[in-house]
């Protein structure tokens, strides 16, 4: 169950449905991002609303490299681009419990267009 919860947030995010990426997690999930630990629904629907309207709104250009599910662990490798960024490489990390998303962890490098 894992693989469907990991394709319902790749597809949500590439539709920029926020509220159904949040259907994934629950009030004690995290996200880890550099120097950063996001925790909870409130701050994670603040973080995909700003990932999904600023940095990479839907029709962006995001390929997914790698998708990887073993068990209760999913990892993905990606690249996307938008018209106000570039992130050239990305690595996520997810562990899932009762089929929600309780870790996530994302590694990326970012660079903001002129």
């Amino acid at each position: 169950m894992s693989e469907i919860t990991l394709d319902h947030h790749l597809f949500s995010f590439g539709e920029g449905d926020v509220e159904a990426m949040l259907e994934d997690y629950t009030e004690d999930s995290i996200i880890i991002i550099p120097n950063v630990v996001i925790r909870g629904l409130d701050q994670i629907r603040d973080f995909f609303t700003n990932l999904t309207t600023e940095v990479l709104p839907p029709g962006c250009n995001f390929e997914l490299l790698e998708k990887v599910v073993e068990g209760n662990i999913g990892y993905l490798v990606w690249h996307a681009e938008s018209d106000g960024y570039k992130i050239p490489y990305a690595s996520d990390t997810f562990v899932f419990e009762d089929d929600k998303i309780l870790v996530q962890t994302v590694a990326f490098i970012l660079h903001e267009k002129e």
